[in-house]
């Protein structure tokens, strides 16, 4: 059985060397730069190692699991995922990270995002990870893929589904900000309205992208979000009264 471990690495640059170090010399394999393999006797070890950095145990897996819920309706089992792991030129970072905010995904940490796994390869959640893989293999990057895998530890269940409503909120949060700005400006009487008019079509089309992703997280995960949702609509809504 193989497993894997991903953590968030530290902050200060001059401690960042001192863990990949360690999990060398516990024989584990570096795939990417905070995504490692892990030998089955080694994990207690390595998580000894990582406790102060978030980690995440992952395994694979011969059969696609389905997402679990226990009977208060919260998720207890994420199911399978396909993990994705890569490096990009800093000039097309912001290509992948635009191309990031209309797909469904876990993040994992910087560079590595977990997307759901289905049986069917037409699943438009297959498609998703081969269209991401195509974008950075034509944007020269570099890409490590892992199937079937499975958290491990249910710990890490709602932190990586707190992470999922924390992307959630963060777009939310940017879309009504800017229509509150936009407001603003509109109501200047010597504003630019061809601008303006563009402005709120690329608002309500980041609003499009932000409901199919809702919409997907709840039929994947069961989760809820319509609150945000009603939020961000309004506040659109009023930038156009």
């Amino acid at each position: 059985m193989t497993f894997y471990v991903v953590y968030r690495a530290p902050r200060n640059n001059k401690n960042r060397g001192v863990i990949p170090t360690e999990l060398r010399s516990l024989g584990c394999v570096q795939l990417h730069k905070s995504l490692w393999e892990v030998q089955e006797e080694k994990i207690k070890d390595v998580l000894q190692i990582l406790q102060e950095h978030e980690p995440v145990l992952l395994r694979r897996t011969r059969e696609i699991r389905k997402p679990e819920w226990n009977r208060k309706g919260a998720v207890t089992d994420i199911g399978s995922l396909s993990v994705v792991a890569y490096n990009i030129p800093n000039g097309k970072r912001k290509l992948i990270n635009r191309a990031l905010r209309k797909m469904p995904y876990i993040p994992l940490c910087r560079a590595v995002y977990a997307f759901p796994q289905k049986h069917s390869l037409s699943d438009r959640e297959n498609e998703s990870v081969a269209t991401f893989l195509k974008l950075i293999k034509e944007n020269r990057g570099d890409v490590k893929t892992i199937s079937r895998v499975v958290i491990e530890d249910k710990t890490s269940v709602k932190k990586l589904l707190d992470g999922i409503a924390h992307r959630i909120q963060k777009e939310t949060s940017h879309i009504i900000a800017s229509s509150k700005l936009l407001k603003q400006k509109i109501e200047k009487e010597d504003c630019n309205r061809a601008r303006l008019n563009k402005s709120l079509t690329e608002l309500k089309k980041r609003f499009g992208h932000l409901k199919k992703l809702t919409d997907f997280y709840e039929k994947w995960l069961r989760i809820d979000f319509s609150r945000d949702l009603l939020k961000t609509y309004r506040a659109i809504r009023k930038a156009t009264m």
